[in-house]
Order: structure tokens, then sequence, then C-alpha cells
């Protein structure tokens, strides 16, 4: 048993927690020899629905336990930028531990780094491959999770200038929470991304959508993902009344619907995820071999090339826009395949249909008559336009399906995509998508 873990247990154990042998039935250990990726393994075989281990809510990181130590002051912070705050503060030095007197032995089990992660390729100096090669929906994802990471950086390095005191129990001073330092960037880089990688949903908020209602949990952050094993899930909070579910300890179960062989490793499913979300918000990628077919959830976002044939039309384009921002179909379109099927979403085909309306150029001054059917349709006074003009926006769909066809088979022969598994799985789900919607809309399918 490594030190770590077993410094872990010895925590928990002080936390109440019964670590024997018959109350915790998993264990970390390595899943490849040689590196720093772990896995949660079943101790012995298992029923389903077992109790794998129980965590007391003292342990568990999140608002609620961090509270009396961070004051009232706090609460300007979300949940997401005070647990960060308090990892980036208390990071242990490399192969040390952290001398965080509240959660100390559980941080020193965390990722001692995330150069794997995209993020870590905007902040970090020469870590991973050139941006422009990720498919654009993956790049503007990524520019967005950025822009989340900028701002709780710059609310906690607010705060602590604040609140300076709270530096008295770190190795940290006020001057090196600046926004540029690049040292405080690493660190709550780190910070953020176990956090983002690793929390899960807690309920510690009378509103079950309270973005405060997060945790990281020891034990179980262990676990890897798998989108079509059996998962493991925590036990229903039952019909009790609401308040009395807050705050509690929290238990694991094992798969409901099937048993688990001894040192099997066992898995959470963090949703039906297509690769894009799965690379941007955890850092991997699914391969397609990895998944039945039918079992699947892939997805494409083509807001740049529907956007592009909007500003094509001129004057009128910039009325279509305000159309769409106003009826709020303004972007996230996406095409989809799931179940062994391909399709477009609702907000691409509404979107498609009023593009197919009207001409390029000036605003034609019966545009508000034009416009009818379409609103028509929005409204669900009727489900389709025209005959004819339900054909060219499937043409229109089949146009875009080819830009997706075209631009992910340049990539995929480029050099320095093809030494990237995870970027050749991006642009590979890309190109999927659009070639089984595509042979859709050459056999005559109605969407």
């Amino acid at each position: 048993m490594d030190v770590k873990w077993r410094n872990l247990l010895s925590w928990l154990h002080d936390h109440g927690m019964d670590t024997s042998d018959n109350s915790l039935l998993v264990e970390r250990r390595l899943t490849y020899p040689g590196t720093e990726h772990y896995g949660l393994y079943a101790k012995k075989a298992l029923s389903p629905k077992t109790t794998l281990f129980t965590i007391p809510r003292t342990a568990l990181l999140n608002r609620k336990t961090l509270s009396s130590y961070y004051g009232i002051a706090a609460k300007s912070l979300s949940a997401m930028q005070m647990i960060s705050l308090h990892l980036l503060l208390h990071r242990p030095l490399p192969d040390r531990e952290s001398l965080d007197p509240l959660f100390g032995p559980y941080i020193s089990t965390l990722p001692q780094n995330f150069d794997y992660h995209p993020l870590s390729w905007t902040t970090k100096r020469n870590i991973g491959p050139s941006l422009d090669i990720l498919p654009p929906d993956a790049f503007w994802a990524l520019q967005d999770l950025s822009s989340k990471f900028r701002n709780d950086l710059a609310a906690v390095s607010s705060f602590v200038h604040d609140h300076a005191h709270i530096l008295e129990a770190a190795s940290k001073a006020p001057s090196e929470f600046m926004e540029d330092n690049e040292s405080l960037v690493h660190d709550y880089l780190w910070a953020w991304l176990n956090v983002n990688t690793r929390c899960i949903f807690h309920q510690i908020k009378n509103s079950p959508s309270d973005p405060d209602n997060i945790t990281l949990c020891p034990i179980l952050d262990f676990a890897n993902h798998s989108s079509h094993l059996p998962g493991m899930n925590p036990p229903s909070p039952g019909n009790g009344n609401l308040r009395s579910n807050l705050y509690r300890d929290f238990s694991l179960l094992s798969p409901s619907d099937s048993s688990v062989d001894a040192d099997s490793e066992l898995h959470l499913q963090y949703g039906a995820h297509c690769n894009r979300v799965l690379f941007i918000e955890y850092g991997f990628v699914l391969s397609a071999d990895s998944i039945p077919e039918d079992q699947r959830t892939l997805e494409v976002n083509v807001d740049d090339i529907v956007e592009a044939l909007v500003v094509e039309k001129g004057e009128t384009g910039v009325w279509i826009k305000s159309v769409l921002v106003s009826d709020s179909y303004w972007r996230d379109w996406t095409m989809h395949y799931a179940s062994g099927s391909a399709f477009p979403s609702y907000r691409l085909v509404i979107a498609l249909r009023l593009i197919s309306i009207f001409p390029s150029g000036p605003l034609p001054s019966s545009s508000e008559a034009m416009l009818r059917p379409w609103k028509n349709v929005v409204l669900g006074h009727c489900d389709k336009l025209s005959s004819n003009l339900e054909e060219a926006w499937c043409n229109i769909l089949r146009n875009v399906c080819t830009t997706v066809i075209e631009r992910a088979s340049t990539a995929l022969v480029t050099p320095e995509v093809q030494v990237h598994d995870c970027i050749v799985a991006l642009w590979t789900e890309e190109r999927f998508v659009a070639e089984r919607l595509s042979d859709l809309i050459e056999n005559g399918e109605i969407f």
C-alpha cells in the first residue's frame, strides 16, 4: 500500500469513516504501470447495488466544509472559485505532501499536473500542439473554457487582495496574486482543473440547480470514465424532506444491474457526451472502436459554417440574424449521431429553413409576409414549410455536410494532426457524423 493512499485512509478514519475491509470495498491501483494514471478497483466480487464506501460529510471538499475557514467574506466567491483557491493555497511541492491542516492528505492524492489537458496548452509554453489544428467547434469551446478560467482567476485574485489574512497558512504573498504572474497562473490552472474535471454534484443548497452543489470527493475521484460499461451510482436521497437530505455523507454503490468480479476496475459515467465535450472538459476522447455503434453519442457544431451562410446574404443576412436572435435560435447549431442514426438538431433545422426562404442582397419589401410561414412553424401552427422550401433547406444542409467532410478529410492527412490521437478522434467524429447525415439526405430522408 503506497504512502499517500495509506495517509488518505488514516485521515478519513479520523473523520469517522469505516475503512475496514468489510466497509471499504475498493482501492486505487495504477491502471498502467510506470505512469501516474490510477483507477478504482474492486477488492472482492460484488453483487449489484453494494455500498462500496461512505465518505463522511466533513471529509468532502466543498463550500460547506470550507466556509468556516474563509468566513462570511467568501460569499463573494462561487463554490468553484473557493475550492480552487483552497487547492491553490495548499498545492504540494513536487513529490511532497500538502501541508494543509484541513485536507492535506486528500490534496496530496490529486494529480500533480494536467499537461495533457487542452486548457494547459493555452497557458503553458511549449505544451501541446498548435490550437490551429483543432476542429473549429473544439477551438471555440476551448476559448470559452479559457475565459471561464481567467474570470475565476481574476475573482480569486481580487478576493485575496481584499482578505490577505487567508495567506497566513500558505506559502504565498498578496503580491503574487497578479493575473500576469506566470507561476500563479500555473498553480491556479492545476487547482482549477482538479475542480473542473473531478467535482461531482452533491446537494448542499436547497435548490438542486444551485451551482454551489458541487464537491470533491476522496476515493471516488480515482474512478475513470466509461460511456458504455455499467457505472457506479450514488444512492437516491429518497422521498423525505429535502432539507434532511442536505449536507449528508456520500455513499457510492456498485452498478445496479450487474455483478462485479474481484480486481475489476469500476467506472463512472460522466454523461452521454460527444468527444468535443470530453476533450475540452476532461482532456480525453473515446476511440470509435471503444463504443458499440448503436451506443455512440456524437456531435458536430457547425456555427461557423451556418453563420458564414448568413453573412453571405448581405443586408438580408443582417436581418435574418436579428430574427434568429430575437427568437433565441442564434447559434448552437449542431448535427448528431445517436442510437445508430444521424440527424440535425431542431435549432439547425429552424435556422436553415429561415435561410432558405430569403435571397441574398437587399432585404425584400415583402420580408414580413415571407417570414410568416417560418413563424408558423416556430410557433407550432404547422410542421413544415412548402415542399420546395423544405427541399431547399435540405440542400443547404447537404452543402454544410460537404464542407465538414472536406475540411475533416484535409485535416486528417495533415502530419501535425496525425501525431495527436485525440485530435484525430475529434476530426474523425466530425467526418463520420457529416457522412452519415449526408447519406440520409441523398436517400431522401425527411427530418
